[in-house]
């Protein structure tokens, strides 16, 4: 009980439909509205806070067809990496050109120091305007108690 094979068909190469992509190129005044643009319509869908935080970045363009995002930490990557698809479809949509690609780069904050007691206050003022210490001695005045 052999079963015999059906007949292959013969396949004719279709004619491969080819997207035209469009690569218009953008400025920077037209990345700019774009943005506002995708950060209202985010808005209106109700977007999370965490994620506003992000669409709040500002951006700019980079290179011919780079779009550089700045955040300030790598928590905001991880957000970023959520969005990052749509945001990327909405600009090669608007901006009329397929080949935008998002970059990302995390600008390091400075970390000041905290004043808690008074000496550290009183150092951090007196770096400020060493003409205090001066007054300091000559009233006799003491922070410390």
């Amino acid at each position: 009980m052999f079963r015999r094979k059906p007949a292959e068909k013969e396949v004719k190469p279709q004619e491969i439909e080819t997207e035209t992509t469009e690569s218009i190129p953008f400025d920077e005044a037209s990345l700019q509205e774009v943005w506002k643009a995708y950060k209202k319509e985010s808005e209106m869908k109700g977007v999370s806070d965490t994620e506003m935080l992000v669409l709040n970045r500002p951006v700019k363009k980079s290179g011919e067809n780079d779009v550089l995002i700045q955040l300030s930490s790598s928590l905001e990557i991880s957000i970023l990496e959520r969005l990052e698809q749509g945001i990327v479809q909405y600009f090669r949509k608007h901006l009329r050109n397929s080949l935008i690609l998002l970059q990302k780069e995390v600008s390091e904050q400075e970390k000041t120091k905290k004043l808690y007691t008074s000496k550290e206050k009183y150092d951090y003022m007196v770096e400020q305007n060493p003409a205090l210490k001066d007054l300091k001695e000559r009233l006799g005045l003491d922070f410390e108690f």
